[in-house]
């Protein structure tokens, strides 16, 4: 799934901000705090999945 590489980074910038604001207009102060901890650990993880397969791949290479 190679979506995201067909944008640039500025285009990926202004795609998270347009949905984080529109994502924060219908959720109040505490449901916006809840879901910003959960993004940012998902993202967390995703970065650690994918620095691990990286570095196995390079140790099979």
């Amino acid at each position: 799934m190679n979506t995201c590489n067909c944008l640039s980074g500025c285009e990926l910038v202004t795609l998270a901000s347009t949905l984080s604001c529109i994502i924060a207009k219908n959720l109040s102060l505490d449901d916006i705090n809840i879901l910003a901890g959960f993004l940012s650990s998902l993202g967390d993880n995703l970065a650690t999945i994918a620095a691990v397969e990286s570095a196995c791949e390079d140790s099979v290479n």
